[in-house]
């Protein structure tokens, strides 16, 4: 893995960009995420630089996203995959073969959190269990979901690995998924494509973006498919500003 980025160049690139860890710092809880009005300027700047070639692939659903988030001309991905919003014109989309998760499933995830005191997180598709308050719990967390998809085991459905965290998805559906769709878009096509990403959910789309010949950069420490690192959020910040200033 190399350290040194090779350079951006903003009129021929399509830039990717996860959320939580790559863009922000983590925090103990989704909510307590907090973005910069520079960040926002530096996203708008890239969107204007790129002629809207940039997109959010995020394991949040859109509408937390919009929450943090004042930027309603970026495109993006929610829920790892499964749901779009390719145009601030158009409506969010799920993806097809979505799986909207049976009630017994959720009530038994809510049952589990409430004992152990851990955030549920419920997205329009999926469940996630934080546990970044409470590290330990772990091996709790991973054998009742490895117990609860048995359950379940009729419906197609996989246990995503996060940083303290574990969501029930859909198995066939991920940021690679996002990435393919957006990248045969009118913005996207015919460019360098980007990918910037810190976690295990950012493999699948690191994997897609080095079959494509294009730069995948991980976030921070741990193994990675990505051929590129940054040390943190910050840094990847002053690269992009760095970028920016170059291109004026």
């Amino acid at each position: 893995m190399h350290h040194e980025l090779p350079n951006l160049a903003l009129d021929k690139s399509a830039l990717f960009f996860d959320f939580d860890g790559t863009l922000v710092d983590l925090k103990p809880t989704p909510d307590e995420v907090v973005v910069s009005e520079e960040l926002q300027s530096i996203i708008n700047a890239l969107d204007d630089k790129t002629s809207h070639a940039i997109a959010l692939i995020s394991g949040r659903n859109i509408e937390s996203l919009d929450k943090h988030l004042q930027l309603p001309n970026i495109k993006m991905s929610g829920s790892h995959g499964m749901e779009y919003r390719l145009d601030s014109n158009l409506p969010i989309t799920l993806h097809p073969d979505v799986i909207h998760l049976p009630d017994d499933l959720i009530n038994q995830c809510e049952s589990f959190c409430e004992i152990y005191g851990l955030l549920l997180e419920r997205k329009p598709l999926s469940l996630a269990i934080h546990y970044r308050s409470q590290p330990t719990l772990e091996p709790n967390v991973i054998d009742f979901l490895t117990t609860l998809l048995k359950q379940f085991s009729q419906l197609d459905l996989k246990i995503q690995s996060g940083k303290c965290i574990r969501e029930i998805k859909p198995s066939h559906i991920s940021k690679a998924t996002a990435l393919d769709l957006f990248a045969n878009t009118n913005d996207f096509k015919n460019r360098t494509i980007w990918y910037f990403g810190d976690d295990v959910t950012d493999e699948d789309a690191f994997e897609w973006v080095n079959a494509q010949g294009g730069v995948s950069v991980k976030i921070g420490e741990g193994e990675s498919k990505a051929l590129y690192r940054l040390p943190s959020p910050n840094d990847l910040k002053q690269f992009l500003l760095a970028h920016l200033v170059k291109e004026e």
